[in-house]
């Protein structure tokens, strides 16, 4: 029994191994959508230990942890793996200090598999105040990811306007969601600082992963407020590892700075959502209207 529990223990350590990154990966994509606090930050934590001590382990006991050869074999040794995590943590550090919109002959990359763990649509969606009828702005529409998934929670009598500053971007976004059928969006090439709109009556304004990119942040919030109607809610959504992320608390004081009242935010660390309201005019003391 011994002799045939030691022969099969490399099929042991390989089934262990995948049951502990299946965990690990569950409770790690529960904690960056934020639906679990303490108790999934300490579960993430316990894997990452136990994967460690698995390790050090099987080290001592002479079977190297199959893992390290799936790591190695690519990059070839440990010091090119650490230059290639280096070179990494150097080029989000220079784009997160760097405001500029993602080119968009690279486009692709914001349809790619990782979005969908790390930037869900219907998270973000559910977070925002979203509503049939509403009049609804999408600052940053990119290749209209998210425009055919708001076009219709808005229906029926809402209205989407996409706003991107590159041509290219509004109709990727147009034919998306011409492509499926829907038929109450409307697309402007414009910045984000200077809305190409008159009206005053939006209900809501989103920035989903775009505020880090404009250059002029404040000027983008206070002309997203000009749009708006009192009262009209502001969405802003920020995932790692994306490199223009925002933190909250500086999110927070910036749309403070441009005249919003904060009303929530919802989320973890890794992927929130900050919600604001357009204050509505305040009565002068002592005010009395003239009629009922």
């Amino acid at each position: 029994m011994v002799n045939t529990l030691l022969g099969l223990r490399p099929v042991l350590t390989l089934m262990l191994l995948v049951a502990v990154i299946w965990l690990a990966a569950r409770a790690l994509r529960r904690a960056l959508l934020g639906r679990i606090g303490e108790l999934g930050k300490m579960v993430v934590v316990g894997a990452l230990v136990g994967i460690y001590a698995l390790t050090m382990l099987l080290t001592a006991m002479g079977t190297p942890p199959p893992w390290l050869a799936v790591v190695f074999i690519p990059l070839g040794s440990a010091p090119t793996l650490a230059i290639i995590l280096a070179s990494a943590i150097v080029v989000w550090v220079v784009l997160h200090e760097i405001p500029f919109p993602m080119p968009h002959w690279i486009g692709f990359i914001l349809e790619g598999p990782w979005r969908r763990l790390l930037m869900p649509a219907d998270v973000t969606l559910n977070r925002m105040a979203l509503g049939p009828g509403m009049r609804v702005v999408e600052v940053g529409c990119g290749t209209g990811h998210l425009s055919p998934h708001v076009a219709r929670r808005i229906q029926p009598g809402g209205i989407l306007f996409c706003v991107d500053i590159q041509p290219q971007m509004v109709e990727a976004t147009l034919a998306r969601v011409e492509k499926q059928g829907l038929r109450n969006v409307q697309g402007f090439v414009a910045p984000a600082d200077k809305l190409p709109f008159d009206i005053f009556d939006v209900d809501l304004v989103f920035f989903a992963h775009v505020l880090g990119e404009i250059p002029d942040r404040l000027a983008a919030l206070r002309d997203a407020l000009r749009v708006m109607r009192p009262g009209a809610a502001l969405s802003i959504a920020e995932s790692l590892p994306d490199p223009h992320y925002r933190f909250r608390n500086d999110v927070v004081k910036l749309a403070q700075q441009a005249g919003f009242e904060p009303a929530s935010v919802v989320g973890s660390l890794f992927n929130y959502t900050a919600t604001f309201r357009k204050p509505k005019p305040r009565e002068p003391l002592g005010y009395q209207p003239r009629f009922e």
